[in-house]
Formats: structure tokens, C-alpha cells, sequence
């Protein structure tokens, strides 16, 4: 029988389970304001926080007090100033600057609302779908993923240990903002790295390296790997980092196929992914990335690793292994190779 303490336990898991939205929704909307932003420079009283964001003044402070309860902000009297997580991962000169990413997730937020329907129907909302004709959504998703790239890219290009005795040409696949063929590039002089993709996120890539001064090093070559090969033993690496989740099972195979036909003998292919248990329930952060994926593709899935080995060895790879990143960042990397003749 359960005890009187556990059950209140579970009615406040349940609770904070219930309302964890609305602590999200507050970051949102400071992002959304710009607040961390304007707070950048030092503190700031809510009043002039309003008159700059062009916001109500008791509207704001509210909103600002629940930042500072949340401990986003700093508040000393009417005075606010960016908690130190704020000053790191919201004001946009943060080493782990976040802020296009926690934007996203505020368009996404209209997504989440129709889970129901995209349970029901089995299907893509058709809202999900409409979102993206806005003005600048491509744009806007591939600068909060390139948030992530600036922290996660310089990891992942050490742990892929690459060879330096020797030129090697990468093939971004789906690479969308550059941001890891930028921090490869960076990471081995040896390398020169191309970005394939379709033509509104090539646009965007082309514009995000030039901007870094890294177009002499990382190439943008428009695409569509669903309907056009990758070319025939051109690449020492190819990448698919978040690409074989947006495809079905057959087009997971097709794609690999295609990647061990354009690699070298003795090429790899790096896949970084959410990986699920073989009975889908673990880790929670892949689960719920599923869900992410019923809301925003036609066919995506997450996969588990048995499934994936057996698409590896079905397109030609062998010798996969996992490689280890810090704890933390949750998807997984692993590296497979063509053999060698």
C-alpha cells in the first residue's frame, strides 16, 4: 500500500509535470522581448525594459518578476540584471548562446498543441505544415540549430579523432547552417568539407560561412539526396548528423546506400542521432524527440541501434562503434566503415 507521503509526492510530480510549460513559456517570451539582450549592458529598471521593448510597464515587470523566479534574472529593487545562466546561454555574445533556439521552441510550442490531432489522425497537422510558408522560417530554424552546432561542434570534431596525415574531403549531408563542417574545418586543417542541401537552407549556409570567413574552406552545393545519388568515391567522411530520422525505413537504407557509394574504400560515415531502447521507452529526452517528429514530418522516426546496425550492414558498411560524448548532450554518435577492397 502506498503511504500518505508518497502520494503527495505523486500529486506534486503530477503538478509539475502539468504546469512545466508555463516556466518555458516565460523564457520564451523574455527571448521573444529581447530582454537578456538589452540587459546585456548592465542592469535595467522594468520601466525602461518596457519602454525598449515596446512592451506595457506592469505587464513587463510581472513577466520580469517571474524571469527573476525562475532565476533567469537578478532583481534588486525596480533593477534587473541577467542571472549568470542568462549572461552565458540568452545575451547573444554567450559563449553558449541559445536565444534563436529558445525562439524556435516558441513556434514550436503551436506545434506541441496539436498532438492530439497527430495522434488521432496518425498524420502531420496540417497547421505543422502551413507554419512553415512564413516568411523566413528556414532561416530562423537554421539559426537556432546552428546554436546548438557552435557548442556541440567542436566536441563532436574532436571525438571523430580524423586523420591529419592527409587531406580528407567531407561531405555535410542535410548540413543545413554549415556549423559542423565550420568546426571541422577549424578543427583539422587538412580538411575541406561540402554542405549538401536543398536550395533554402543552402542559401542560408552559404550566407552563415561567408559571414564566418570559412567559404575558402566549406563549399554549399544545392541537392536532393531523396532524388539524386551523392556521387561515386569522392569522400574520406561522410556526416548525416539529425538527416536519417526525417525518412522512413527504406528511405534510411536508400540514403546509406548512397553515402557507402560516394565514400572512398575505407571511408566512414558518421551518423549522429537520438537513438531509442529496443522498447522505446528510454532515454526519455528520444522519446519525446519521437513525438517532436510525428508533429513535424511526413514519415520520421526515431530508430534503435539493432535496426540501424542492420541498415548499416544492409548498404554495405561494417565495423560500427559508438563513440562516447559528454553526459549531457543526448543524442548519440556513431561511425560505421566501407571496407576496403
Amino acid at each position: 500500500m502506498v503511504n500518505m507521503s508518497t502520494k503527495i509526492e505523486h500529486w506534486k510530480t503530477i503538478q509539475n509535470t502539468l504546469r512545466g510549460y508555463q516556466a518555458a513559456q516565460v523564457l520564451i517570451t523574455c527571448a521573444q522581448f529581447g530582454i537578456f539582450n538589452l540587459l546585456a549592458d548592465g542592469p535595467k529598471s522594468s520601466a525602461a525594459l518596457a519602454e525598449q521593448s515596446g512592451a506595457d510597464p506592469r505587464a513587463m515587470q510581472r513577466l520580469l518578476d517571474g524571469a527573476a523566479a525562475i532565476e533567469l534574472l537578478i532583481k534588486d529593487g525596480d533593477i534587473y540584471t541577467n542571472a549568470p545562466i542568462a549572461t552565458t546561454c540568452l545575451a547573444q555574445e554567450g559563449p553558449y548562446y541559445l536565444g534563436n533556439l529558445v525562439r524556435r521552441e516558441g513556434d514550436f510550442y503551436q506545434r506541441w498543441s496539436y498532438l492530439t490531432e497527430a495522434v488521432r489522425t496518425g498524420q502531420r497537422p496540417k497547421a505543422n505544415i502551413r507554419d512553415e510558408d512564413e516568411e523566413n522560417w528556414v532561416l530562423n530554424f537554421e539559426l537556432a540549430l546552428l546554436d546548438l552546432a557552435r557548442t556541440l561542434g567542436p566536441i563532436v570534431a574532436e571525438a571523430l579523432a580524423l586523420p591529419t596525415d592527409r587531406p580528407l574531403r567531407i561531405l555535410d549531408v542535410g548540413g543545413g547552417h554549415g556549423g559542423y563542417s565550420m568546426a571541422l574545418a577549424r578543427h583539422y586543417p587538412n580538411v575541406e568539407a561540402t554542405v549538401f542541401e536543398l536550395p533554402a537552407a543552402a542559401e542560408v549556409a552559404q550566407k552563415i560561412i561567408a559571414n564566418a570567413g570559412m567559404s575558402d574552406r566549406v563549399a554549399v552545393q544545392v541537392g536532393n539526396f531523396q532524388q539524386e545519388g551523392l556521387g561515386h568515391e569522392i569522400y574520406d567522411l561522410v556526416v548525416l548528423f539529425g538527416v536519417l530520422v526525417s525518412e522512413t525505413p527504406a528511405g534510411k537504407l536508400d540514403l546509406l546506400q548512397k553515402v557507402h557509394a560516394a565514400l572512398v574504400p575505407g571511408g566512414r560515415v558518421a551518423i549522429r542521432e537520438f537513438l531509442l531502447s529496443p522498447e522505446n521507452t528510454n532515454p526519455t529526452l528520444s522519446v519525446i524527440f519521437s513525438l517532436q517528429l510525428l508533429l513535424s514530418t511526413g514519415a520520421g522516426d526515431l530508430t534503435t541501434l539493432a535496426d540501424l546496425q542492420g541498415w548499416l550492414a544492409e548498404a554495405g558498411f561494417s565495423q560500427l562503434h559508438q563513440i562516447e560524448l559528454p553526459e549531457g548532450i543526448g543524442s548519440n554518435l556513431l561511425v560505421a566503415q566501407k571496407p576496403f577492397r
